[in-house]
């Protein structure tokens, strides 16, 4: 028994005292060294082109972040010139600090939007409208919603009296064309009359299509403010609320009176914590008068 724990002793000490199968042991080589030897070897066979590869992965991470940080405010600029260029041209300012479009989820998205006239402000820090292009109007069924607002801090103000067309105007405007059929301008007011139908029969088609593109709009707002007041008065009339959720709906007219009713619109609304008050006017600079 002693004896062969010595040859077996023995043959171990042999095992690792031989120097062949120390070499064999060393030389293999591990998958750290495969991968470090392969990149070696890929950057010794294409040195020229690394310059160009350090240049791509440079421009790529560049482009995504801009694609993440600056995209959205680039198209908001852009977005702002156009509309001020083309479309809102009485406007003083309207500006977007972002603006985004996703045509996969249908959703408009902006952040920061002023728009300022003579008579108002209105203010949205951050704003989304998703057209659910997708959803399928059913004859006699619920109107569907296919347009969705979400407004978060929403702030109006309206500093300045709204003109419209008063009952004297109206008068007034009739009896020139009175006057004027009398002096022998009729033909030149029938004109005026044709185009006015012309005109009000593309804007009554025009609406007919936005009625069913969008039978329903839902509009949700959180933290509003509604501010009414003007210079030359010392207070004015503040609305606020925590959350307004409104539902804008229209009814086909009535075939018994369609000249008279050409559509009835339904607009449902609820508000959470709704405060009315009278303010006093920061910008009113006359005198106060104390009880």
């Amino acid at each position: 028994m002693q004896s062969l724990q010595r040859t077996i002793s023995s043959m171990n000490s042999t095992n690792f005292t031989d120097p062949n199968f120390l070499s064999t042991s060393s030389t293999t080589p591990s998958t750290l060294d495969v991968i470090s030897n392969e990149i070696i070897d890929y950057f010794d066979t294409h040195r020229e082109k690394i310059p160009l590869l350090i240049t791509v992965y440079l421009l790529t991470i560049i482009w995504i972040l801009y694609l993440i940080l600056y995209n959205s405010r680039t198209q908001g600029i852009i977005f702002s010139y156009i509309l001020r260029r083309f479309y809102f041209k009485d406007a003083s300012q309207i500006k977007f600090d972002s603006f985004s479009i996703s045509f996969i989820s249908g959703s408009i998205m902006f952040r920061n939007l002023h728009y300022t006239t003579g008579n108002y402000v209105v203010f949205v820090k951050d704003g989304c409208l998703v057209f659910r292009y997708w959803s399928k109007a059913k004859a006699n069924a619920k109107a569907v919603i296919r347009l969705k607002i979400q407004l978060y801090h929403l702030d109006i103000q309206f500093f300045s009296p709204i003109r419209s067309n008063t009952v004297s105007e109206t008068t007034s405007s009739n009896d020139d064309l009175h006057r004027g059929s009398v002096a022998g301008i009729s033909t030149k007011t029938e004109d005026i009359q044709s185009i006015n139908a012309m005109k009000n029969n593309e804007e009554g088609a025009f609406i007919n299509r936005l009625r069913s593109l969008f039978p329903a709009i839902e509009i949700k707002v959180e933290h509003g403010r509604i501010f009414i007041g003007h210079d030359t008065i010392p207070y004015g009339l503040s609305i606020r609320f925590n959350t307004m959720n409104s539902t804008f709906t229209s009814q086909s007219p009535s075939r018994n009176l369609p000249d008279i009713d050409l559509m009835t619109l339904i607009y449902s609304l609820t508000y959470r914590n709704l405060r009315i008050q009278f303010c006093s006017n920061k910008n009113y600079k006359g005198s106060w008068i104390e009880e």
